[in-house]
């Protein structure tokens, strides 16, 4: 079992965070980022919800962005967008 922080026990209890979606909106998702510094993967679903995923396709985290807020993470050299023939195998 995973010992989460108190921050992360309070974000589990959230019912109003997207991490259900998480699966359906890896597999339909359009707009797709890496994150230079972790090396994660980011799948964007509808209404903004983002998916962070670990290069071993476990989640790793869920929340929502805005396009300006993707597009200033892009800008500023934090995420790059990528291709689904960039992933991993085990996040195909």
């Amino acid at each position: 079992m995973v010992k989460r922080t108190s921050h992360g026990e309070d974000r589990h209890a959230d019912a109003g965070r997207p991490t259900s979606e998480a699966a359906s909106d890896k597999a339909t998702a359009n707009e797709i980022y890496q994150d230079i510094e972790s090396g994660y993967y980011i799948f964007i679903g509808s209404r903004g919800r983002t998916h962070v995923f670990t290069s071993d396709g476990q989640h790793h985290t869920s929340f929502r962005t805005t396009r300006a807020n993707r597009e200033s993470r892009v800008s500023e050299g934090k995420w790059e967008r990528i291709g689904h023939d960039e992933m991993p195998d085990e996040l195909k």
